[in-house]
């Protein structure tokens, strides 16, 4: 996968998640400031383990169809993982 295009996806699905309010929460920290935090922390998980992050993306394919009810059954991430061991 390309690095560009996985940057893209990650920062467009993250910033449609912040907020214009970016309401203080309990942590301490902007709810906009968590948004980011989690962002990065995926960008590095994405990085360091790219054969993983295919693996997630098929899988959040095989969860779409299943949540639009295209598929009746919603495959198993962690068996998915270990088949690709």
């Amino acid at each position: 996968m390309e690095k560009s295009k996985i940057d893209e996806v990650v920062n467009i699905f993250f910033n449609s998640l912040k907020s214009e309010e970016n309401k203080m929460l309990e942590t301490g920290i902007t709810q906009n400031e968590s948004v980011e935090f989690l962002k990065q922390a995926c960008l590095v998980a994405i990085n360091d383990h790219p054969e993983k992050f295919e693996i997630y993306c098929k899988w959040f394919l095989s969860g779409a169809m299943y949540l639009l009810e295209e598929d009746d059954e919603l495959l198993d991430v962690e068996e998915q993982l270990r088949l690709a061991r």
